[in-house]
């Protein structure tokens, strides 16, 4: 049997979704936070796909002003979208959100130094309440010319982890991208960040 875990009191975590996410779900109700994102002015382009009985909620957008990075980015993406965990069998355990942002910027030397300076510092801070990381270099998969994927966790040996991280050459369009991925949990309407599966 898997068990959905959550911990309290992630003082660093916190901090980082206060500084980097324009809407920061832990900070009140999940409602509260869900009429936020989707009521945010800043946000252009939306796309929301309210949830029915076969799928999850879905929002998706961008920002051009909101910029929580050392350089300006040419813009912001967001998407939050539901996500539902089955067992081999199929049956549904249960369901969480992931909470994306993707800061796009152009690929020139100077921005390349500041965005991995910027990728380092997030890391760094990150790792002091979740201390086991699994780091991935990206360089050539994909085709992708560099880039790093770090994912951070409370637990060695869970599936899912809170917060996953990367910086990345996107050639094709002459950008780089910093993606921070958070992953929560709705508990008793307020969102509590993931901590993996665990087993029972």
């Amino acid at each position: 049997m898997w068990l959905a875990c959550t911990a309290y009191g992630q003082d660093d975590l916190s901090r980082v979704v206060k500084e980097y996410y324009r809407v920061d779900p832990l900070a009140g109700t999940f409602s509260g936070f869900i009429d936020a994102l989707s009521s945010d002015t800043a946000l252009h382009n939306k796309q929301v796909l309210k949830q029915t009985d076969t799928t999850g909620y879905y929002l998706r957008g961008n920002y051009k002003v909101f910029n929580p990075f050392s350089i300006n980015a040419a813009k912001v993406d967001v998407i939050f979208y539901e996500k539902a965990v089955r067992s081999t069998e199929q049956r549904f355990l249960f369901s969480y959100y992931n909470y994306q942002i993707v800061a796009f910027f152009p690929d020139t030397e100077r921005n390349r130094k500041v965005v991995k300076r910027d990728y380092k510092k997030l890391v760094r801070k990150l790792r002091r309440s979740l201390f086991y990381t699994n780091v991935v270099d990206l360089k050539g998969y994909n085709n992708l010319e560099d880039g790093e994927i770090t994912t951070l966790n409370d637990w060695a040996t869970l599936e899912l982890a809170p917060i996953t991280v990367s910086w990345q050459t996107l050639g094709e369009s002459r950008h780089l991208a910093i993606t921070l991925l958070l992953r929560i949990k709705q508990d008793n309407n307020y969102a509590v960040p993931l901590h993996g599966l665990r087993p029972f």
